[in-house]
């Protein structure tokens, strides 16, 4: 699918590899009759009860198809969205996992996926960080019945004629609550970064901000969080958890393990 790279600018971080990709959203639905894509769950799809909602799922789905393609090129890395699948922990944060019975390990991004205004915006970070994006055009004003949802006192005096203010505030705290993986678990209003920077409960996230193809996107990098475990990652712990206690411990018949 055509998508725009970003590329944020940081200061004093060492940042680790990502990737950040605005796309539009599809302009069709899939028919009754056509497969859903890869990464598109179709129980979760089974839920949304409006056209709206499909278009927004299914466009930030290919935007994130396209972006694991693209990541696997930058890392010389043979792999397949058909065998990944998008699941949420227990505050609906995403993950990518290796699905189910294709028995791969290889280490998979962090990711963020947003969408406004048509267009889907991912970002993918190295594993072992964790990623928020958000993203929403540049002219947008955000109403001012809206301020006391998100802002601190302080905060909405320095929104008084200046949209763009609220703007950014808006951009930044939802990256925030996405690169934690809080969500609205995480009070927006207690978001207030000291410059590009803010920490919550000793985990620092970093920010930055740019704008691309008139739109306002925000990227917030963070400490990664663990994935939620699978029943195969049950298995391979537990092998090995044997393997250790019994050095003489092997998989498979006694024939084989002996090369007779």
């Amino acid at each position: 699918m055509p998508m725009e790279r970003v590329v944020p600018e940081w200061s004093g971080l060492g940042v680790p590899v990502h990737l950040v990709h605005l796309a539009p959203l599809p302009a069709t639905l899939p028919g009754q009759d056509d497969g859903l894509p890869a990464l598109v769950d179709p129980e979760e799809w089974s839920t949304f009860k409006t056209d709206k909602r499909r278009v927004e799922h299914l466009g930030g789905r290919l935007l994130l198809a396209a972006s694991m393609d693209a990541w696997w090129r930058m890392h010389r890395f043979l792999g397949r969205v058909d065998e990944l699948d998008v699941v949420r922990d227990a505050h609906r944060a995403p993950y990518l996992r290796w699905r189910s019975g294709v028995w791969r390990q290889a280490p998979l991004p962090g990711l963020s996926i947003g969408h406004s205004e048509g267009r889907a915006v991912v970002g993918l970070v190295a594993p072992g960080w964790s990623i928020g994006v958000d993203a929403e055009p540049a002219d947008r004003r955000i109403a001012e019945g809206a301020w006391d949802m998100f802002a601190s006192a302080e905060e909405r005096a320095s929104f008084d004629g200046n949209p763009k203010a609220a703007l950014r505030a808006w951009v930044t705290k939802e990256a925030v609550q996405k690169a934690l993986g809080l969500g609205m678990h995480l009070n927006p209003r207690h978001i207030v970064p000291d410059g590009n920077r803010f920490v919550h409960d000793g985990a620092t996230v970093d920010l930055s901000w740019l704008e691309s193809d008139g739109m306002l996107v925000c990227v917030a990098l963070a400490p990664g969080r663990a994935p939620p475990s699978t029943p195969e990652d049950a298995v391979l712990e537990a092998t090995k958890a044997a393997m250790d206690e019994d050095p003489a411990w092997g998989v498979g018949c006694k024939t084989t393990r002996n090369l007779c």
